[in-house]
């Protein structure tokens, strides 16, 4: 783990990569049975940002 960036759904670690395409950044779990994905960020550190409010809204609906 590093910084905290894992999936919210399988806690895998989650890189976070700049599609060349559309220069925005974008994170997606590594693991294949998992669907977590996130693109279409400004900035790496929106990207991890918004990775890390997705994991605290994804463990409050259990609460």
């Amino acid at each position: 783990m590093r910084w905290g960036w894992t999936c919210p759904r399988c806690n895998a670690d989650v890189p976070v990569h700049r599609d060349g395409g559309s220069e925005t950044f974008l994170w997606a779990c590594p693991t294949d049975d998992c669907p977590s994905v996130g693109f279409g960020f400004k900035s790496r550190r929106r990207a991890r940002i918004a990775l890390r409010e997705y994991r605290e809204a994804y463990r409050n609906i259990y609460r």
